[in-house]
């Protein structure tokens, strides 16, 4: 079989109905369909001039049926022969649309069009309609394609052709390792807000629980452990002393005095040492992978300095203390200024705790 004039042949034949199809709008085929028989008057004006021109009242027949039917309609209201007449052309024009509307879903029809065929013939339109998705495609340009594979010059065509074939497929593969790049970058950004989801649920249930116990009388400064181990110191003249400590190793000094030579060496000095306006926050590593993260805290006329202390395989404190990946940092320490300014305030002002047991502790739903 000779595919080459196969093809030629269905370029012949399609490629003018499958343009068509392409530059036709499939949601105006109904208003195509109405006035569409409108476009055909003329013709049919020209013929029932033609037709005027013969003598019907002189057929032996006819005349006689004209005369009564001529009577008949003059015996009517006037009213009754305008709405009659206005019926009658209404259910005319109808039947002449439905016809229409036949010959508009005969494909290589003048009157075809594409919304009316797949309204009608949705079957046969599936067929179709991956013809349609390609804009640009034809049968013509497939001839076009393939010409010189079957017609070769000396070597050189088909040598173009496996060229710009292959142009094709290392184009293809570009793109397929580039969404294989951009999929495996999207799985790691959910991967990691599905962990710092995780990390912010754990951090509320531990606010919840240590609200519970401030409410009912119960919760000290050993309670505010949400991120990681903390320590606090208090500043007193030249130095600061530690007046607590939860969940570190307790080698932190009990007493550091406010020096130069300190300052470098402990992110707690190096913020207690800062200008009162300057944002009061440091952090350092006393040793390779363990980091200490400081916060400067005014507590009513007393200046307290809070620690976390973690090791830098702790995600969690890691970007929680020191980076605003999950919640700005700024909104983590004051939550624990917070907590600090609570635990003071009820300290100093003497009030006796409701403990756990007691009938009016207060308990979570």
């Amino acid at each position: 079989m000779n595919y080459h004039s196969f093809i030629e042949e269905l370029s012949t034949e399609f490629d003018p109905v499958i343009k068509k199809m392409r530059n036709q709008d499939p949601s105006s085929w109904i208003k195509e369909a109405w006035l569409g028989p409108l476009k055909s008057f003329k013709g049919l004006i020209r013929s029932a001039g033609v037709i005027g021109k013969i003598g019907w009242g002189s057929l032996p027949f006819i005349g006689p049926l004209l005369i009564a039917i001529g009577g008949y309609f003059a015996s009517l209201p006037i009213w009754l022969i305008i709405v009659s007449t206005i019926i009658i052309i209404g259910i005319v024009y109808w039947i002449i649309v439905i016809r229409y509307t036949t010959k508009m879903v005969v494909m290589g029809h003048p009157n075809f069009h594409i919304g009316a065929f797949k309204a009608k013939r949705p079957t046969e339109y599936k067929f179709w309609a991956p013809f349609l998705q390609k804009h640009t495609a034809t049968f013509g340009g497939l001839l076009d394609f393939i010409t010189p594979i079957f017609t070769p010059n000396n070597g050189i065509d088909v040598k173009s052709v496996i060229e710009y074939t292959k142009g094709h497929l290392d184009a293809m593969q570009s793109e397929m390792e580039q969404l294989r790049s951009a999929q495996d970058y999207l799985q790691l950004e959910v991967e990691k807000y599905e962990q710092a989801v995780g990390y912010l649920v754990e951090m509320v249930k531990a606010i919840n629980k240590s609200l519970f116990r401030l409410a009912n009388d119960c919760m000290d400064y050993n309670e505010l452990d949400f991120i990681c181990a903390y320590t606090i110191y208090k500043v007193e003249d030249d130095s600061i002393y530690k007046v607590h400590d939860k969940g570190t190793s307790g080698i932190s000094p009990k007493k550091i005095l406010l020096t130069k030579e300190n300052a470098d060496k402990y992110a707690a000095v190096y913020v207690a040492m800062l200008p009162e306006g300057e944002d009061g926050f440091s952090y350092n590593n006393p040793y390779p992978g363990r980091t200490v993260a400081s916060y400067r805290m005014n507590i009513y006329g007393e200046v307290w300095i809070w620690n976390f202390h973690f090791d830098d395989s702790n995600d969690k404190a890691l970007k929680l203390t020191l980076t605003d990946d999950i919640i700005e940092i700024r909104e983590v320490y004051r939550l624990v200024h917070a907590f600090c300014l609570v635990l003071y305030k009820r300290e100093n002002e003497g009030k006796e705790g409701i403990h756990d047991g007691n009938d009016r502790s207060q308990k979570a739903n």
